[in-house]
């Protein structure tokens, strides 16, 4: 430490004071600042570190299960102990009391009727001067630190830590991310204490403080320090909110067919070139995906659609946009590798589709075989897999467009007979003879699946194939 600092146990040998120790006397080497007097119900709400509650016990719940988590909260509040007044507004002191107080080193005082709070408030602010003076100088420093604070946030959450002796970082709650820290502090113990705190401004961020045991941040310092790193988050936290804005928007002129400007910024210098995904997740996963993939700055898009919430990643953001979607245990359906943005609505329904046929068994199902839809394809590859799949049948002779025709409709109705027999103007029993010479064609049964899904396929290629006056 700086300097010698006052006790608890200065307090209790002062005669003048009057003061006896009921319980915690393991702790009565904490320091205290100061003092100060609080009879509302959460006293550990208004005083922080190192300081001294003194309380006449109205401010004292009587049950004993209360008395003892009012014990745990001065203590994790880190108050240097309690001086409760000998007044008859003091409720029956519980087993329970005593015994969290001890095992705690958390030190219960009994002051004298005759010494008044003003007496050891005095005693505490007259020792502690210097103390104070420091604590006035930090602050000080700490407005000088804060001109880092939009332009360089970083560099400003290491200053502040060098200056405070303590680490600091800000989280997002929904996530549970880190938004920005400070570098690790060197020979910080393992029994470091940490505490919590929102930021003035901005409900969904919470600074953490992890502390030195004995160096705690006061809460002289500690009301200033939330202010100046909420100010620098301020500018982040809008930057991110943009971000994820820009995304969204890209993403919707996309799905409508338009190229957005500035792609490049959000996708990096690559974008798209060797390829892209879709993700496809929950809706209800959609704020929380959005947020932390800005927080991530991760290379991707990210949107609406009518049944999930889309990822759009370049196929070097797969690796992050995975790890980030298990950390928030998000399920997630992915599309096969595209090249053409102009396929991304139909890249995304494939993808919507694997995450609607995923199961809940694991977080991250990938597409396997060949993708559902050839239209999202180049016309080469719809073309090879036409003439595979259907070999004669995709001639143009006019008994064969009819057997293809007859096929395509077969399908288009979910091989419903009696619907495909009724679009095609015929008779079930034509309809049947038709599909027999279909697989004597083509060598393929659709009573079969795989033989099924490859006449899907082609369905679906199909007018890739059939339009090549592109």
């Amino acid at each position: 430490m700086e300097q010698q600092v006052l006790t608890v146990r200065d307090l209790v040998t002062a005669q003048s004071l009057g003061m006896k120790v009921l319980s915690g006397a393991g702790g009565l080497d904490r320091q205290v600042l100061w003092a100060h007097s609080c009879e509302l119900s959460d006293p550990d709400r208004w005083l922080g570190p190192h300081e001294l509650l003194m309380t006449v016990g109205l401010c004292v719940p009587h049950s004993a299960v209360e008395q003892r988590n009012f014990i745990v909260k001065l203590d994790e509040a880190g108050l240097s102990g309690v001086a409760l007044g000998d007044h008859n507004s003091l409720p029956p002191l519980t087993r329970e009391l005593y015994e969290e107080a001890d095992r705690r080193s958390f030190p219960v005082l009994l002051t004298n009727q005759a010494t008044p709070f003003a007496a050891i408030g005095r005693t505490v602010a007259a020792a502690t001067a210097t103390t104070q003076t420091m604590q006035v100088l930090k602050l000080s420093k700490l407005y000088q630190l804060s001109t880092y604070a939009r332009t360089d946030p970083l560099r400003m959450m290491n200053d502040l830590q060098a200056l405070l002796r303590a680490g600091l970082s800000v989280f997002d709650v929904q996530t549970g991310l880190t938004i920005v820290e400070g570098a690790p502090l060197e020979f910080m113990p393992t029994s470091v204490r940490e505490r919590t705190y929102a930021l003035p401004g901005d409900s969904d961020s919470r600074l953490m403080i992890s502390e030195y045991p004995g160096e705690e941040v006061s809460s002289f310092l500690l009301i200033h320090v939330l202010q100046v790193i909420d100010v620098a988050l301020s500018q982040l936290l809008r930057s991110l909110r943009r971000r994820s804005e820009r995304s969204t928007q890209m993403l919707a002129s996309i799905f409508e067919g338009r190229s957005p400007d500035g792609l490049g910024s959000i996708l990096g210098p690559s974008g798209t070139s060797s390829g892209y995904q879709f993700v496809a997740v929950a809706l209800e996963d959609s704020e929380k995906v959005a947020r932390a993939a800005s927080i991530k700055s991760l290379s991707v898009l990210a949107g609406p659609g009518s049944s999930s919430f889309f990822i759009l990643m370049p196929e070097q953001s797969r690796n992050d946009v995975r790890n980030l979607l298990h950390g928030l245990d998000v399920r997630a359906g992915v599309s096969s590798t595209y090249l053409d943005l102009r396929d991304a609505k139909a890249a995304a329904d494939e993808a919507a589709k694997i995450f609607s046929s995923g199961g809940t068994n694991g977080l991250w199902t990938d597409f396997t075989g060949v993708p559902v839809s050839l239209l999202t394809r180049s016309r080469k590859e719809a073309s090879a897999i036409v003439q595979q799949v259907l070999g004669r049948l995709a001639g143009t002779d006019p008994k064969i467009t009819v057997l293809r025709e007859t096929l395509f409709a077969f399908l288009a109705n979910d091989r419903r007979w009696n619907e495909t027999a009724a679009a095609l103007g015929i008779h079930r029993q034509t309809l049947s003879y038709r599909l027999t010479r279909i697989k004597e064609i083509t060598g393929r049964d659709i009573a079969s699946s795989a033989d099924l899904s490859a006449f899907w396929l082609a369905f679906q290629a199909w007018p890739s194939f059939s339009d090549r006056s592109d």
